[in-house]
Formats: C-alpha cells, structure tokens, sequence
C-alpha cells in the first residue's frame, strides 16, 4: 500500500487546478474555409477531448477564480485562456499506426517516465476520482497541447458538458510540470555533436 497517493479528488466549485485531469472538454475551431478579411460571422467546429490535463499554473488560475467570483470583469487577474495538454487512453497511445512514434521499447520509457514527449498516468481509482467512476490508464503527449478560453471552460464545467474529475499530487504534480515544461524548453541544435 502507497504511503501517498498520486491523485487526489477534484473538488467541485473551486478554482481549476494545474494538474487537474478534466473529461469531455469542447474546443470550438473556426471553420478555417471560412476565414476571409471580408468575413463577418464564421461557424465554429466543436472538437472534444475526452481527456485532458491543465497545465495553467495554480496562482493565475487561483486568481482569476477570485476574480470570477467577485465580478470584477476589468481585473489584470482574469485569464484570457486555461492551457491544457491532450491525453489520451494509454491504449490509444500503444496503439498508434505510425510505428516509427511508438514501438515496443518507445512504450516502454512511456511508461517508465523516461520518454521526453509523453507522460504515464497510472489507473485512477474511484476513490480518488470526483466522479466516482475511476479513469483508465492514460498518457499525456506533450505536442498536443490547446486553450480554452477561461470563462467557457468554467461555463462547460457549470452545464455539466466538461467534467472536473482528479488533482495530481505534490511531488506528482511537479513531476509532471517539470517534465512538460522541459519538454517545451527543449532547444534544437542545428547540428549533432560528433564523436571522433
């Protein structure tokens, strides 16, 4: 039995969470057909993450929930935007046609932490889960990375639409912050070192 647990419920009217894991979140993308200088009303094509993880950090999101809750619409606190990184089912990952992302021995430093672009996420039990029902082995890639606007995403999460489910905990959380920022820190070389 762990002496800490990784995960700890999501708790219901309180401020998002960096390294809340939320389900059924819609983005809406313009119809790209349809952009044009000339353009004054555009359709929006709603696109579903099943999971996802915000990566927004605790006190912008604490701040911008005070603000919220008070009504100060002209507060330099309010975020225009909750930054939230794509997972998927550990099976989907797996699963993934193209070969040359992930093959066996690429799954296996998935899921051992050691693969810079993705981030393992162990079953979540229903204990630790708000909705009771317990999640999936998941794994979140780090290229797959989206925002929504904060005020939308508070408002799917009012209607029921978007779903607030479980909190990493502390050391889990910063693990996961610092390999994702690592990951987005990272700097390409024109060249490789050479060993003679």
């Amino acid at each position: 039995m762990r002496k800490k647990a990784i995960y700890q419920p999501s708790i219901k009217n309180s401020s998002l969470r960096q390294g809340e894991i939320l389900t059924d979140v819609v983005q809406y993308n313009p119809v790209v057909s349809e952009l044009s200088r000339e353009a004054e009303e555009l359709s929006f094509e709603p696109v579903i993450h099943p999971y996802a993880i915000i990566v927004t950090q605790d006190c912008d999101l604490d701040w911008d929930y005070r603000a919220r809750q008070s009504n100060n619409t002209q507060s330099s606190k309010l975020l225009n935007s909750v930054i939230l990184c794509e997972i998927a089912t550990a099976q989907e990952v797996r699963d993934i046609a193209d070969k040359d992302i992930m093959n066996r021995k690429a799954w296996e430093l998935v899921k051992s932490q050691r693969h810079e672009r993705f981030y393992f996420f162990e079953k979540i039990p229903v204990e630790y889960e708000l909705e009771q029902a317990g999640l999936p082995e998941l794994t979140a890639d780090f290229k797959k990375i989206f925002g929504i606007d904060a005020a939308t995403l508070y408002r799917q999460i009012d209607l029921g639409i978007a779903k607030r489910r479980t909190v990493l905990s502390s050391p889990y959380l910063e693990h996961f912050s610092q390999r994702y920022y690592s990951f987005h820190s990272r700097v390409a070389l024109p060249y490789q070192y050479e060993s003679e």
